[in-house]
């Protein structure tokens, strides 16, 4: 699955513009899936088994690399920092990337503001690191947008592939260093 990512910054934020990632490539096989963001020489890769609560990252800068590897309890302690919502089904459907979608209004539980979003029932893709945060019995999600700390990012599916997943894709190549989610957080930012 490749998604393309747009972002509305508020004006402090947007000369970081040029640093995020315009797509997420997902690869999955099972119930595994691999998240990957790039951005320049930068990238983000999440790895995760969700029978097991298996979460992993790899960070990836010009002269670092890290991976950090989140027990269920680190999880809860990041998603404890994401938006919920609340869905309702919405009137319409329509094509998207071929695929027979239907909408739902899709509002953010502490904000009230709310977005439309649109899944899919004619796949069945494991939920991954980009789509965690939306309700997974309404279908693969192929557009939907959310506010988080004054960015709001609008995901929309640019395409859906069956191909042999590229070897490698769910391991940690050599020379990463690991640390922990506590020690990524505590980390000073470089300039």
């Amino acid at each position: 699955m490749v998604y393309h990512l747009d972002y509305q910054l508020p004006d402090s934020l947007k000369t970081y513009a040029a640093y995020l990632p315009a797509e997420a490539v997902i690869y999955f096989k099972g119930d595994s899936t691999v998240s990957i963001q790039k951005s320049g020489n930068e990238s983000t890769t999440i790895i995760t088994y969700k029978p097991t609560g298996f979460m992993q990252v790899l960070l990836k800068s010009a002269g670092k690399q890290y991976v950090i590897n989140y027990s269920k309890a680190d999880q809860d302690e990041e998603l404890a920092n994401m938006p919920t919502f609340t869905f309702t089904p919405a009137k319409g459907a329509k094509k998207i990337a071929g695929l027979n979608a239907k909408p739902y209004t899709m509002r953010d539980k502490l904000s009230a503001d709310s977005t439309e979003a649109w899944f899919t029932h004619d796949v069945l893709i494991p939920p991954n690191s980009l789509t965690s945060i939306l309700n997974p019995s309404l279908g693969v999600p192929l557009v939907f947008s959310y506010n988080q700390n004054g960015i709001i990012t609008k995901t929309s599916i640019k395409q859906i592939k069956f191909e042999t997943v590229p070897e490698g894709v769910f391991t940690v190549p050599t020379g990463y260093t690991p640390l922990t989610p506590k020690q990524l957080k505590e980390m000073p930012v470089d300039n």
